[in-house]
């Protein structure tokens, strides 16, 4: 047991008359965006008119989730400066990776070819509609863990600052986002996400500054985790957490495969265009910098001055830290920062999976005479319904978020294989598209759950993932290509 009941403060009253007006506000821009969105392309990609601001802000909000807020700094409490020196590079460069490897590529198809998911993507250029169906299928499978796990972090903040159950605050996030994602889709999603990662800079800021007063100073922090264990200082942390397979893996694993996300691909598309995409990608970038690293730095300060946290408890650090620092308006307005790195991920992740149900599955394979109108006011109903889904997950709670969080990207990081294959290489078939991928993420289930030595020091996505290429080069080599009219569209200049 450890003493989180007797540090636990509960500020209800003030607590809840910030988080309704937040709310609030929240929903009156998904009311506003739902007047601007008047067919499905409107719905998904914001018929593609997304500026820089928007599309920096968005990036940075949908990637920055309560992982990072949350579940990151939970983990740097737990391990010492080994977890910030991995997440740091890994988060900042998600956004870089991916577009000079596929962005310009897949805004340039999305507009040519009227894209708006990823599995459009995938379906065109495999000439496969059975590929559409499995990335869609597997991508909810994936994307319900994701979106619980960001549901928790409400319920952690509620608790914490309320004392009520944390299901009351998983169900209260996950309504109201429910609610401007099926008004506004994508556009009341980018929207709100320019609030919430304006909150979400100033929390991380303010949270390191607080963060370093409640120790002393960072010399008497230093000093204190030194005495209580050199390995908070050093690599691979505490318990030799982030040895040298897992440390590379890491920064891999949140850079490099940040590339097959759904969420990210969708606002590839929504953006207007080239250099749209590379000022957004500065903001971004620059943004998740800032963020990152203080709210880390804030979790290794706190070992020092919030002792005694554990098991999943440890995701409560960051909101003891406001609440031990400031007075209750002013720790709760920041802890609303938090709040909006839960919801801006969900809302993106929401729009996704209700495109891989209505889009990729229903209009593309099951009802394909269903018109464009008829799929809008479906994706309505489909988004309140996943929604829900995600928010039984979140109550049910299985694990850590951090845990979670990395379960779910792991599955959908496989899908790199045949979007980096179908960009570069035109000799890549569906055949070998359905191989690497079946066996990829076999594997890598297998691994996460039971087989861990099979990854050979790495995570389970990186060997997977490995085996996945390996698996879709040899069948596809075998295998019956592309016409020439698809590949003529896809690897035109």
């Amino acid at each position: 047991m450890d003493n989180l009941s007797s540090m636990i403060k509960p500020i209800p009253l003030v607590f809840y008359s910030i988080l309704i007006f937040y709310f609030i506000v929240m929903a009156w821009i998904g009311y506003i965006s739902s007047k601007e969105t008047n067919n499905l392309k409107d719905f998904f990609v914001m018929s593609g008119k997304a500026g820089a601001i928007v599309s920096g802000f968005a990036y940075f909000a949908t990637q920055y989730s309560m992982s990072t807020f949350m579940g990151c700094p939970a983990t740097c409490y737990k391990v010492g400066f080994a977890g910030l020196s991995i997440s740091v590079p890994g988060l900042v460069f998600s956004m870089i990776i991916p577009v000079l490897l596929v962005g310009r590529k897949l805004i340039k198809l999305g507009r040519k070819n009227n894209f708006l998911t990823l599995a459009d993507y995938l379906g065109d250029r495999y000439e496969s509609n059975g590929l559409r169906t499995l990335q869609a299928a597997l991508m909810i499978l994936f994307m319900i863990p994701m979106m619980g796990a960001q549901t928790i972090g409400a319920g952690v903040i509620l608790r914490a600052y309320t004392g009520a159950p944390e299901w009351v605050g998983i169900v209260g996030m996950g309504v109201i986002v429910i609610f401007y994602c099926m008004s506004g889709g994508i556009r009341g999603a980018m929207l709100t996400d320019v609030i919430q990662g304006g909150l979400m800079l100033a929390t991380a800021i303010v949270t390191f500054i607080v963060s370093v007063n409640l120790g002393g100073d960072m010399e008497a922090i230093t000093t204190k985790l030194m005495e209580l264990n050199p390995a908070y200082m050093t690599h691979p942390g505490v318990g030799n957490a982030y040895n040298w397979g897992n440390y590379v893996s890491m920064i891999v694993m949140w850079s490099f495969f940040s590339i097959s996300q759904p969420t990210l691909v969708t606002k590839f598309f929504a953006m207007k265009n080239y250099k749209v995409m590379f000022k957004a990608t500065i903001l971004g970038t620059m943004g998740m910098w800032i963020a990152a690293t203080l709210i880390e730095w804030a979790g290794v300060n706190a070992i020092v001055s919030i002792p005694g946290l554990a098991g999943k408890n440890i995701d409560f650090v960051v909101p003891m830290i406001l609440q031990n620092s400031l007075s209750p308006v002013a720790s709760t307005i920041l802890i609303t920062g938090i709040v909006a790195a839960g919801m801006s991920t969900i809302d993106s992740l929401l729009i996704s999976a209700t495109g891989a149900i209505t889009r990729d599955i229903y209009q593309m394979r099951i009802n394909k005479s269903a018109t464009d109108a008829e799929i809008l006011n479906m994706s309505r109903y489909v988004t309140v319904i996943i929604g829900i889904v995600a928010i039984i997950f979140g109550i049910s709670r299985p694990s850590t978020i951090f845990k979670i969080i990395l379960f779910a990207f792991g599955g959908l990081g496989i899908w790199t294989a045949p979007v980096l294959l179908g960009l570069y290489w035109k000799g890549a078939t569906s055949t070998g598209a359905f191989a690497g991928v079946i066996v990829g993420e076999v594997l890598f289930i297998l691994m996460t759950l039971k087989f861990s030595s099979w990854s050979l020091g790495f995570n389970p996505l990186i060997t997977s993932w490995f085996y996945a290429m390996l698996v879709m080069l040899v069948v596809s080599s075998f295998t019956t290509k592309n016409s020439q009219e698809t590949l003529a569209r896809h690897f035109a200049d």
